[in-house]
């Protein structure tokens, strides 16, 4: 066992129990490296992901952190309004909203 290695979508020591990645995060290759997370803006909600590409784009005028698992960590822009998760609206004339 001391020479088995995490495969892609898992990170732990050489010879050791392998953990998932989390969503909002994903490692490509075999070893003991350490799962990369989703740039801001982005989430995957995918867990053990092997690629880059299971991050997704938050819904338009909307920001995640680094690392975000779950479309729901995706809020509005200042300036703009709605459900966290799904594309938000321009504040009506007269109004604001703080980021």
């Amino acid at each position: 066992i001391t020479n088995c290695s995490c495969i892609a979508g898992y990170t732990g020591p050489d010879g050791a129990e392998c953990d998932a990645c989390r969503a909002g995060t994903f490692k490509v290759g075999n070893g003991t490296g350490t799962c990369i997370s989703c740039a801001m803006d982005l989430y995957s909600t995918t867990v053990a992901a092997v690629t880059p590409d299971t991050c997704l784009g938050c819904p338009a005028h909307t920001r995640s952190d680094l690392g975000s698992g779950n479309i729901t960590n995706c809020s509005c822009i200042a300036g703009y309004t709605g459900p966290d998760g799904e594309e938000c609206d321009v504040c009506c004339a007269g109004t604001y909203k703080v980021g």
